[in-house]
C-alpha cells in the first residue's frame, strides 16, 4: 500500500515536470519563430535597399545620356508688336477707301462679285502700273483746282466712276455699307485673295467700254455682275 502511494506520488511529480517542460518548450519555439521572422524581415529590407541603390546607379547615366541627346530649348518667341498710331490710322483709311469702292461699285452684286471688286483694287496695289496704296488706287484720277481753290477730280476722268460723278460719296444704305466694310476687311486680311485671277480691270455686264480692246488687255471671265480683265 505504501509502495503504491509512493509510486502515485512519483507519477504526479513526473507529470508536473512534463507539464512545466512542455510550457518551456512552447515558449522557446515561439521565441525561435519570432527571431526567425525578424531575421527574414531584416534581410528583405537590406536586399531591397541594395536593389534600389543599384537601380539608381544604373538610371542616372541613362538620364544624363537622354539629357545630352535632347535639343536645346528654343528661346521664347517675341510677342507681336502692337501697331503704332500712324499704322493704325493708315489701316483704318485703307479699310474705308476699299469699303467705299466695294459699296459704290458692287453693293447690289453677290458676295463673289463684291470680293472680286476688292481683289482688283489689291491687284493694282501689287502692280507696278498703279499706285502703291489702296486709297491712291481708289482715288486715282485726273485732278483740277476749282473756282473755290479746292483740288477735285475731273468728271469722267477717274478709274472708278463713282469718285468723279459729281455726287456725294457718303453711303446712304446702312446695311449695304456694313456689308461692304466686312468684305473690305476680309479682303485686306487675305480672304479669297486671287478670286479675280490677277484682274486689274472690270466693267458692268451691261456696258462695253473701249478700253477692252487696248493692247495687253486679257479677258479673265465674269464674276457676278462684272466682266474682269488682266492688263500687262
Amino acid at each position: 500500500m505504501k509502495k503504491n502511494n509512493r509510486l502515485l506520488t512519483a507519477l504526479k511529480h513526473l507529470e508536473t515536470k512534463i507539464r512545466q517542460n512542455t510550457q518551456t518548450i512552447s515558449e522557446a519555439l515561439i521565441a525561435i519563430i519570432l527571431v526567425a521572422t525578424m531575421v527574414n524581415v531584416f534581410l528583405w529590407i537590406t536586399t531591397n535597399d541594395d536593389k534600389e541603390q543599384k537601380d539608381e546607379t544604373q538610371i542616372e547615366p541613362q538620364a544624363q545620356s537622354i539629357r545630352q541627346e535632347l535639343p536645346d530649348p528654343e528661346p521664347p518667341k517675341p510677342l507681336p508688336s502692337r501697331p503704332t498710331d500712324a499704322e493704325e490710322t493708315a489701316r483704318i483709311q485703307e479699310l474705308e477707301c476699299l469699303a467705299l469702292n466695294v459699296y459704290h461699285e458692287s453693293r447690289s452684286d453677290n458676295f463673289a462679285g463684291r470680293i472680286a471688286v476688292a481683289d482688283v483694287v489689291l491687284n493694282r496695289v501689287d502692280s507696278n502700273l498703279f499706285p502703291d496704296t489702296v486709297c491712291e488706287v481708289v482715288n486715282q484720277s485726273v485732278m483740277r483746282t476749282n473756282w473755290k481753290g479746292n483740288v477735285v477730280p475731273v468728271r469722267g476722268m477717274c478709274h472708278f466712276s463713282w469718285f468723279c460723278d459729281g455726287l456725294s460719296d457718303e453711303p446712304m444704305e446702312e446695311q449695304a455699307w456694313e456689308e461692304s466694310e466686312i468684305v473690305a476687311e476680309m479682303a485686306l486680311r487675305g480672304g479669297w485673295r486671287g478670286i479675280s485671277e490677277g484682274a486689274t480691270h472690270y466693267h458692268a455686264t451691261y456696258v462695253t467700254p473701249n478700253w477692252i480692246n487696248d493692247r495687253g488687255m486679257v479677258p479673265v471671265g465674269r464674276i457676278g455682275q462684272h466682266k474682269f480683265y488682266r492688263w500687262h
